[in-house]
């Protein structure tokens, strides 16, 4: 899925090692040509800046 169509409430996991961080997309915001997603995992918040058309693993 491309950043851009991300929306809140999206899932999103990654596997580190031998576990798997699962990450929910909380808000995602355009800044120029850039968005800022923020994400909540068992860790906490974290936001992160991608390029519109970048892709990421997401499930709806």
């Amino acid at each position: 899925m491309r950043i851009q169509e991300l929306r809140p409430g999206d899932r999103i996991t990654e596997q580190r090692h031998d576990h798997t961080v699962a990450f929910e997309v909380i808000a995602i915001c355009q800044v120029g040509r850039r968005f800022m997603v923020t994400f909540r995992s068992a860790l906490g918040l974290s936001s992160a800046h991608y390029q519109g058309d970048a892709y990421i693993a997401a499930a709806r």
